[in-house]
């Protein structure tokens, strides 16, 4: 029978890593309510300094989560149950993101949060559409970044996708994973176009299961009828190449199709997309064979 926890904003991590001791150990199928904070955003607000504040604090992970039974070789399956957002933030900041050239000085605003909608002025808002920034394992060996760069075992991808009734399949590297997760976001477009979104407090449940043997490279998706084959790399062509390569060999040793019938079905159907910044990410999406 699967058990319910939650963990506390307080029970955080500012990397991913394998030395860090777990704050909570569950068995495959179990339920976890992960809390965050946005004390870092406050602070800013209130006008303290980016570097009085310390950059760890923005992108601080709740966790890390031992699932036992998990093995290098193995996947987490995470399924995306609910993702509550209850304040949230704007932040500008000098030479910062796409368009941080376009600002002088620091700028921070709360965007109120009221009936499903994010208002960024009294006459324009937008839908509250939550969702996760920062997941991840911890790496076999080093530590991993909060920020950047993110890593085939996860980290800040910033996927518009990664939200409720999506799962999340991300490759083990260590004895029980040591899952931790962060960074929610009230809303952000596709691929964070200006590096930061609609940052928010808020948590996310997440039911966190163990796929055996299932050898991934690379994080993987699974929503509305699309697999999403992520790729990773320094630059977005070899990214782009990558991501190809996975949905290539997902509809041959996944599906079963011939080689020329897998070509056929990605060029009619397969459409690329792009992740977040922190890493040059793209994402083959396949659409489901019928």
């Amino acid at each position: 029978m699967s058990s319910t926890y939650a963990l506390r904003k307080e029970q955080r991590a500012f990397s991913f890593d394998r030395t860090i001791p777990p704050v909570l150990t569950i068995q495959s199928g179990d339920t976890v309510t992960f809390e965050t904070g946005d004390a870092a955003y406050e602070r800013l607000f209130n006008g303290e300094t980016v570097e009085a504040i310390g950059l760890e604090n923005f992108n601080a992970v709740t966790g890390p989560v031992y699932v036992q039974g998990a093995e290098p070789g193995d996947a987490l399956k995470v399924e995306i149950l609910d993702i509550q957002v209850r304040r949230a933030w704007s932040v500008w900041l000098p030479d910062f993101g796409g368009l941080g050239a376009q600002t002088k000085q620091v700028r921070v605003k709360e965007i109120p949060l009221r009936n499903g909608r994010a208002y960024i002025n009294n006459q324009l808002s937008v839908p509250v559409r939550p969702m996760i920034g920062c997941i991840g394992v911890a790496p076999a060996e080093g530590k991993g970044s909060t920020f950047m760069p993110a890593y085939p075992f996860g980290g800040n991808m910033d996927l518009r996708e990664m939200e409720a009734r999506t799962t999340l399949y991300l490759p083990v590297q260590v004895s029980g994973g040591l899952l931790s997760m962060g960074d929610l976001h009230a809303a952000m477009g596709t691929a964070e176009p200006t590096w930061v979104s609609l940052e928010a407090a808020g948590a996310a449940t997440l039911t966190i299961s163990i796929e055996k043997h299932m050898k991934l490279n690379y994080p993987r998706l699974r929503a509305g009828g699309n697999t999403y084959c992520l790729g990773m790399a320094d630059t977005l062509e070899k990214a782009h190449q990558i991501a190809l390569n996975e949905a290539y060999a997902l509809l041959i040793n996944e599906h079963g199709l011939e080689p020329f019938d897998a070509y056929a079905y990605t060029s009619a159907c397969v459409g690329m997309r792009l992740g977040g910044p922190a890493t040059s990410i793209v994402m083959a999406v396949v659409p489901d064979l019928v």
